[in-house]
């Protein structure tokens, strides 16, 4: 079917507020983001080289979440704007009804709701196992590596301060390090100009401290003792820490075969999340329907709230499979029957489910009988 002037330019006025929306919102998401990785850089939790590993992986979740969202918004905002600004009432004066805007509505909704769901089956499981083996990586990670030069850092045990001083460029070594630890209620502090590290002939690592002192004992007890060194070396053992897969890395043939409650869940998730995305499209067309004068966002709160309610009752569902409430074939599937159900309803009083054609009456008048 041929595309006409009024599709083109409300599907453009639909793609340009879906594509401002989303924008804004990842922007706000990814700003939190970004400071809650620093943060766990700053403790030592996560080195420094998987942060931007990290927040890839982040961008893919957060927009596969905020496409819905977005979208919903999208509509809105358009066609709020369309209504507000008495183009709408010009189109209707023209013979163009709520029937003909299902058109521009499906052009963007439906590539949209095809990618979200090309992103949920075949590229969520890639991102998802690749997270999987950085969180792996991270742990497996010697403490060490995660350190900061230049601050005090706290072990993961919490029982000892490490600080670093500074770092030689062209060596690649620690300058000046402090080092303090309590066991069995006594104190341990190490002193030490500079440190290496250096493996031996079988592979095992070892931090070598240089030209350093060791105080072992609580300051003002007898047994106090200082142990002035040129070598100290300790042992580093690695950890080999098995990624662990969850059903988000499984294909979706995995999930088709599997009969895990959290794999059937997994799968209709998938299914949900684009089939809910096409559903809150047009739920948000009768609820972009304003007067001019109560300004363009006047039901945009009405909308978010179905929408959040919506989308915990979703969550709901979901749980309830992996918790085998309910039945597989039930699942999220009374969520968007309830979900249609008032969209329709929506539609029927906005009067997007009846034709725009009117019919033309001819009123004769009777000559007078004067």
């Amino acid at each position: 079917m041929k595309l006409t002037i009024i599709d083109k330019y409300i599907a453009k006025e639909l793609l340009t507020a879906f594509m401002s929306v989303i924008f804004v919102l990842l922007i706000i998401v990814l700003s939190t983001e970004v400071v809650h990785l620093l943060k766990w850089v700053s403790q030592g939790i996560i080195p420094l080289s998987v942060f931007l590993s990290y927040l890839i992986n982040s961008l893919f979740e957060f927009s596969v979440i905020l496409i819905p969202l977005s979208l919903l918004m999208g509509v809105l905002l358009a066609f709020g704007r369309l209504y507000h600004d008495s183009e709408m009432a010009a189109m209707m004066s023209a013979g163009i009804g709520p029937m003909q805007w299902y058109r521009p509505l499906m052009i963007v909704a439906v590539p949209i709701t095809l990618l979200l769901l090309v992103l949920l089956m075949f590229v969520q499981p890639v991102i998802s196992y690749q997270r999987a083996l950085i969180k792996a990586d991270v742990s497996s990670q010697v403490e060490v590596d995660t350190l900061i030069v230049g601050q005090f850092n706290r072990s993961s045990k919490r029982d000892g301060v490490l600080f670093l001083e500074s770092e030689d460029e062209r060596s690649h070594q620690i300058e000046n390090v402090f080092f303090q630890q309590h066991r069995d209620n006594k104190s341990y502090v190490d002193l030490a100009t500079r440190t290496s590290s250096y493996f031996d002939g079988s592979g095992q690592r070892y931090i070598m401290m240089h030209d350093g002192t060791h105080y072992i004992g609580n300051a003002g007890e007898a047994d106090f003792k200082i142990i002035r060194y040129e070598d100290y070396g300790i042992h580093i053992s690695k950890k080999q820490v098995k990624a662990r897969l969850s059903e988000k890395t499984k294909s979706f043939s995995e999930l088709w075969v599997s009969a895990e409650p959290k794999d059937q869940a997994e799968l209709q998730w998938r299914i949900t999340i684009p089939l809910a995305t096409i559903i809150v499209a047009f739920m948000a067309l009768p609820l972009s329907q304003t007067d001019p004068r109560s300004g363009k966002y006047a039901k945009l709160a009405v909308a978010l709230i179905l929408y959040l309610i919506y989308s915990n009752l979703l969550g709901v569902g979901k749980t309830w499979i992996v918790q085998e409430k309910v039945p597989v074939w039930v699942g999220t599937w009374w969520v968007h029957l309830i979900a249609i159900v008032i969209t329709l309803i929506l539609l029927k009083r906005g009067g997007y489910l009846t034709s725009s054609k009117t019919e033309k009456k001819t009123v004769v008048s009777e000559p007078d009988g004067s």
